[in-house]
């Protein structure tokens, strides 16, 4: 795992194209688990699996994806407990602003990634390494 001391210049050479795009997808693609319930985490889980060992750049942005989604899944089952205790509903007029919150962090990670630089969420348990 790189730290971010280690992280190369920002648009460095060695960032293709093809490598920001597929690192821009890590983090958008995991919209379509508002549609299909695990999409979420298995598709930045399979782009982290197919490319963690041909681009850093890829692994990382992958890895961080990763760990956010599963952060995410994580609150969303807690809220989910608190709510069949009947507490949850207390937390429902704060949906829509986590939401939000949610689609900012994700689409502003897919315009670093698409920039050439390193991005971490704030926020997130670092589950993956």
């Amino acid at each position: 795992m790189m730290k971010d001391s280690e992280f190369p210049p920002v648009n460095s050479p060695s960032i293709n194209r093809d490598d920001k795009n597929m690192a821009v997808l890590s983090h958008l693609l995991p919209l379509f688990g508002f549609m299909v319930p695990g999409l979420s985490i298995v598709i930045p889980l399979l782009i982290w699996l197919w490319k963690r060992d041909s681009s850093p750049y890829i692994e990382h942005h992958a890895r961080e994806s990763l760990n956010f989604q599963i952060t995410l899944a994580l609150l969303i089952a807690v809220w989910v407990a608190l709510k069949l205790m009947l507490v949850g509903f207390l937390l429902l007029p704060l949906v829509p602003i986590i939401a939000i919150v949610v689609l900012i962090f994700m689409v502003r990670a897919a315009m670093k990634a698409g920039n050439g630089e390193f991005y971490r969420y704030p926020m997130t348990l670092r589950l993956v390494n």
